[in-house]
């Protein structure tokens, strides 16, 4: 099975650098490293976008509950180079409001 996604630090921020496109399982995946992370009372995640180009709805809502599980610990995740088309979804779908997204992976660690 291929990894879905490669997890890395830079400083006190984890990086979470989806690989593949997500789908349920791999998202699931995803969520359950993020909550052992938690628990290792990690608390600034980013989630890079950069290889990734396309997103349902099921998984935007599972973003939106990983960034309530990490704020509930006092941390916050935000998302990075999400593509235009991407990004119409997370507006459409109104997680834009919830969900911070920076331009690149620089912008999001300069303002986690």
């Amino acid at each position: 099975m291929m990894d879905v996604f490669a997890i890395r630090k830079e400083g006190k921020v984890t990086i979470i650098e989806l690989l593949t496109e997500l789908d349920r399982l791999s998202v699931l995946a995803i969520k359950n490293q993020l909550a052992e992370l938690v628990k290792k009372r990690r608390k600034k995640f980013i989630i890079n976008f950069d290889k990734i180009d396309f997103i349902n709805s099921t998984i935007v809502g599972a973003l939106v509950g990983m960034r309530t599980l990490v704020r509930g610990r006092s941390g916050d995740l935000v998302l990075c180079n999400v593509e235009p088309k991407i990004r119409r979804t997370f507006d459409l779908i109104g997680a834009s409001q919830i969900l911070k997204i920076y331009d690149t992976e620089k912008d999001a660690l300069e303002n986690i």
